[in-house]
């Protein structure tokens, strides 16, 4: 579905709301036309905002895509596919993407709305995360990117070391994984910073992390930040 050029005019005057909805897994999902983007949040979290979608908007900023050994991408947690759309109108990005998403209504908003703005190739999954994580048995991926939020939490199994496990194996040996955590409020920062400290490092002891926007941005490899 196209959005009338005059509605994202004045989307930047005002919120323009352009459906709403709710599933078995969230009671509220909001379509919104913001500063001229397509913005989908549910009650307390914003799940894409297109090229405003700021944490993955700089961590992509932040990297040399050109180190990557291929073009698989796996992205866990659709949203509408602003984590798609950054890569392939931002950076010029041509990868193959597979992305799995729990909530099927997640996934009819994505693809009325975005994804037939991507030219590249998406395998779509409806289903669980962690299950399609524990049972991967194809090729590995290039790049992993983990965006996984139930509203503003995040489910405990991808807190575990079990998942980071689970990422590493099916991650290429000279792939990136990028995860992103909230990083809001004080109680978000300790959760973030402890998971960091005591589970992502110990797994990823070449990890960085990068703030922004009340979230924070884990690199599993931090040689592939940019020299700044």
């Amino acid at each position: 579905m196209r959005v009338a050029r005059w509605k994202r005019w004045l989307s930047h005057l005002m919120e323009i709301e352009i459906e709403h909805l709710s599933s078995d897994l969230h009671e509220s999902l909001t379509v919104s036309l913001i500063k001229g983007r397509i913005q989908l949040y549910a009650d307390k979290a914003i799940y894409s905002f297109e090229d405003l979608y700021s944490n993955f908007a700089e961590a992509f900023n932040r990297i040399d895509l050109g180190r990557l050994p291929g073009k698989r991408v796996l992205v866990l947690g659709l949203g509408l596919g602003s984590v798609i759309q950054l890569l392939e109108q931002k950076h010029d990005f041509q990868g193959e993407y597979t992305a799995v998403e729990w909530d099927e209504a997640i996934i009819y908003l994505a693809e009325k709305y975005t994804l037939h703005q991507v030219h590249a190739p998406i395998w779509t999954i409806a289903g669980d995360a962690e299950i399609f994580l524990e049972t991967y048995a194809g090729d590995p991926f290039d790049l992993v990117l983990v965006d996984i939020f139930q509203d503003d939490h995040i489910p405990e199994y991808f807190s575990s070391r079990a998942c980071l496990i689970a990422l590493q194996n099916l991650l290429h040996p000279q792939g990136l994984m990028i995860s992103n955590r909230l990083y809001r409020t004080k109680k978000d920062q300790e959760i973030t910073d402890q998971f960091a400290r005591d589970v992502f490092l110990p797994v990823f002891p070449d990890a960085r992390g990068l703030t922004v926007e009340g979230n924070r941005v884990l690199f599993q490899d931090a040689a592939y930040l940019k020299t700044v």
